[in-house]
């Protein structure tokens, strides 16, 4: 699914020519199984899934949802790759995938004066959905 989704994203954002060493992942951590798998056939270190492992290491398998406890720990691990892919899995394996930007603090200058009554930054970065 990625690999068909990624010749559009850079057609439409005029980006250079990503690959998938150049995203982080917030897979959903729906077993050993899964993570395992999707870092088999797309060739994903380790490095770019360390919240997924750390999320399901710590909490389990919640359920689909828990893909945004990993972003959200992605967010508090450190600098990280500018692009990120969230991916969750649902019942009859329907699958869902977004491409996020992280937005660092020198690019989100401007958006401050909007997020300043409802969200503080922590360690200098924001997520842009």
């Amino acid at each position: 699914m990625f690999q068909s989704l990624l010749p559009e994203v850079k057609a439409r954002l005029g980006k250079r020519a990503w690959e998938v060493g150049d995203f982080d992942w917030a897979l959903h951590p729906g077993g050993e199984a899964i993570i395992d798998g999707a870092k088999e056939l797309l060739q994903l270190s380790d490095d770019q899934l360390r919240a997924t492992r750390e999320i399901y290491r710590t909490r389990g398998n919640s359920s689909s949802p828990t893909v945004l406890i990993v972003l959200d720990k992605l967010r508090n691990m450190g600098i990280g790759r500018d692009q990120i892919v969230a991916t969750s899995f649902g019942p009859g394996l329907a699958i869902e995938m977004s491409i996020f930007k992280k937005c660092r603090e020198e690019t989100m200058e401007w958006w401050d004066h909007v997020l300043q009554p409802y969200h503080q930054p922590q360690h200098g970065h924001h997520l842009l959905v």
